[in-house]
């Protein structure tokens, strides 16, 4: 396999290129969407299988979806299945010190508080889930700045909280999960190997811890029990794996069908956080222009086997305009319907979009 061909491969299994998937093959591909930024999120999801907005809510309702903590311990959009898989797979890993802003003690003791308060009273939004602790405990007033994330992160840790995904960020809507019964810890982390290969294969070991966050010592052993399983895919010097072998006829109806492709993801990609090393995705120049300093991760636009650009949009009255950079050629038509797609889940009048040049260095 060449560098090209692990391009176009590569955001083929991650959905890249599908107009019209089901929503939970969708989920289940990435195991979930990342959502820092949950629209960022949900626009992905857009892309990828063309639901209107309230479609997408009623499969939130209808499938349980929940946002919490998962891969690298960052916001996610995933199946209640997928959030248990993720914190059995971390289960025996302790969240760092600076978690805990220097109360560690009060931390915990909130967090069983909120258990407890979860078992019998749910959905908690941020208004009863503060006015409870503030009632329960003096020292809550003055607690730090990001206590209560601490608190929610203690509780998914522990395989304990789920939010909903349907609040803003400024609220929250926590539920207990319907089980809090964890899986064993090595089948769980065997099981999360497989599903990763299969949503972004070939890809190495580094890849894998890159991507969930787990630390080696808790991946290595059940990497070595899924190994016999892989396929070796060498790539230039380097080797990946896979989950099922790789046919060249196949590399080449991809590379025909997709080649002249332009296609986008909104920010926070899959692409782009899955991977240890990116410039298989994109030149350190590219880079540069993708990933912020302060972890902003910005919308690419991909055509001719490369990422060609990167996208925002406005949003005011009803009406959505987009804005592009771009650094290489790209199919306008292609891009227009891209954005028209993205327009009609936002249930925006669409106003075309606009383009600046840039020259990377």
């Amino acid at each position: 396999m060449n560098r090209a061909e692990l391009f176009t491969y590569r955001l083929f299994r991650q959905g890249v290129f599908t107009a019209q998937a089901d929503l939970e093959t969708a989920f289940l591909r990435h195991v979930g969407f990342q959502a820092q930024n949950q629209r960022a999120a949900a626009l992905n999801v857009a892309l990828q299988t063309g639901v209107t907005r309230s479609e997408l809510l009623a499969f939130y309702r209808e499938k349980g979806i929940v946002r919490s903590w998962a891969q690298r311990w960052t916001i996610h959009l995933l199946t209640p299945a997928d959030l248990q898989l993720v914190v059995s797979a971390r289960q025996h890993e302790r969240l760092p010190k600076a978690y805990f802003l220097g109360a560690e003690d009060h931390v915990r003791v909130a967090a069983h508080e909120i258990d407890q308060l979860l078992r019998t009273a749910e959905p908690l939004n941020r208004a009863a889930y503060t006015d409870h602790l503030s009632a329960k405990f003096s020292w809550y007033a003055a607690r730090p700045q990001n206590f209560d994330y601490a608190v929610l992160q203690v509780l998914t840790a522990q395989g304990r909280l789920q939010m909903l995904p349907a609040a803003t960020h400024q609220d929250w809507q926590l539920v207990a999960p319907q089980t809090t019964e964890l899986l064993d810890q090595s089948r769980a982390t065997a099981d999360l190997i497989r599903r990763y290969l299969r949503g972004f294969g070939p890809a190495t070991l580094a890849d894998f811890i890159k991507w969930s966050g787990i630390k080696i010592s808790q991946v290595r052993p059940a990497w070595q029990r899924v190994i016999p399983e892989l396929t070796p895919v060498q790539v230039g010097e380097e080797q990946l794996w896979t989950l099922d072998p790789i046919a060249p006829a196949t590399l080449q109806k991809l590379n025909d069908c997709y080649a002249q492709t332009t296609v986008i993801a909104a920010s926070f990609s899959a692409a782009m956080t899955g991977y240890r090393e990116k410039t298989w995705f994109a030149t350190p120049a590219v880079q540069h222009q993708l990933w912020s300093k302060n972890g902003i991760l910005r919308a690419p636009i991909m055509a001719n086997g490369a990422v060609v650009g990167k996208w925002t949009y406005h949003l005011s009255k009803g009406q959505i305009h987009f804005n592009v950079d771009s650094w290489g050629p790209f199919d306008h038509d292609q891009l227009t319907t891209q954005f028209m797609r993205l327009a009609q889940f936002l249930e925006a009048d669409y106003t075309g979009f606009t383009v600046t040049t840039l020259k990377l260095d």
